[in-house]
C-alpha cells in the first residue's frame, strides 16, 4: 500500500513539474500594442541660420539679441534640439544650416 501512495504521489509531481514547465501557472497576458504618439508641434520662436567657423549656439543667439540670452543655457538647449529634432547643440555643424530659437 506505501509503494501504491509513493508512486501516486511521484505520478502527481510529475504531472505538476510537467504542466509548469510546458503550460505554466500563470495565464499569458494578452499582447498589447503601444499607441503610436504624434510629436506635438514645436511652437518656438526661430529663425533659420547657416553656421559659418567659430559659432557656437550661444554666439549666434548673443548676436541676434545684441546682449546675453535671457533664458538658462539648458533651456537654449533643449528648444534648439526641439527645433531640430536628430541634432545635438554641442556639435554644430560648419556650413550647415539650423533652425535657432529667438527669445524676446
Amino acid at each position: 500500500m506505501k509503494k501504491l501512495i509513493l508512486v501516486l504521489i511521484l505520478s502527481l509531481a510529475s504531472y505538476i513539474v510537467y504542466r509548469d514547465l510546458s503550460i505554466g501557472t500563470f495565464p499569458v497576458p494578452a499582447q498589447t500594442t503601444a499607441a503610436t504618439v504624434q510629436p506635438k508641434p514645436v511652437k518656438i520662436p526661430y529663425r533659420t541660420v547657416t553656421v559659418r567657423p567659430g559659432d557656437t549656439l550661444l554666439s549666434i543667439v548673443e548676436q541676434e539679441r545684441n546682449g546675453p540670452i535671457p533664458v538658462p543655457l539648458e533651456q537654449l538647449i533643449r528648444d534648439f534640439e526641439r527645433l531640430n529634432p536628430g541634432e545635438r547643440a554641442q556639435t554644430l555643424q560648419i556650413g550647415k544650416t539650423y533652425k535657432v530659437p529667438i527669445y524676446r
